[in-house]
């Protein structure tokens, strides 16, 4: 671990900084402003699928993105947002390994954030979300999706907070992708 003056670290600097600025009462309002591409999971063919995403959110407020105890951690996000960026890496997904992604398709695939949670653990920050998928054809399930990153790396978690969001919805994204149940929704063809 790097040392920038005797018997103080880098991380406990870091931890410093964002601790301090929590406790001011300062807020910074996330987004997920860019969505990781998904690797890993190109073999899956869809040509010849055709669906309409949608975001089913609503609410365009910000509210406080919340610890796994409840506590406020400092971040607030507006989760219609959210969902929609998490809309258009699906769709691009979708469309990259084939699928037609159009405004009225035979199924629909309505897209909520029920949950979006920040954790501060000993050794990283991390952003948690949970995704509501429900189908056109009477089909629903949650998927997860966390991305970390190290404590000892951040010098601003607010700097950090918006691609960490990010690489977030691309993991939830990544687990719809990697569900066969998922993919057996999509088969209804045109």
């Amino acid at each position: 671990m790097k040392r920038i003056r005797p018997g103080i670290s880098c991380g406990a600097i870091a931890a410093l900084l964002f601790g301090s600025v929590m406790l001011a009462g300062c807020s910074y309002t996330t987004m997920p402003r860019n969505v990781p591409a998904i690797t890993g999971l190109d073999t899956v063919s869809l040509s010849g699928v055709f669906v309409t995403i949608a975001n089913a959110e609503k609410d365009f407020n910000e509210y406080v993105v919340l610890t796994p105890e409840k506590d406020d951690s400092g971040f607030r996000a507006n989760r219609n947002a959210w969902s929609g960026k998490l809309v258009e890496s699906l769709a691009r997904e979708l469309a990259k390994r084939g699928a037609q992604v159009r405004s009225k398709a035979p199924v629909k695939l309505s897209l909520s954030l029920p949950e979006i949670i920040f954790i501060e653990c000993k050794t990283e920050y991390q952003f948690s979300v949970k995704v509501n998928v429900s189908s056109s054809k009477g089909w629903s399930k949650t998927y997860d999706g966390t991305a970390g990153m190290s404590r000892y790396r951040v010098a601003n978690m607010a700097a950090e907070a918006d691609p960490l969001a990010g690489e977030a919805l691309a993991e939830a994204v990544k687990a719809m992708l990697g569900d066969a149940e998922f993919l057996a929704q999509l088969a209804e063809k045109k």
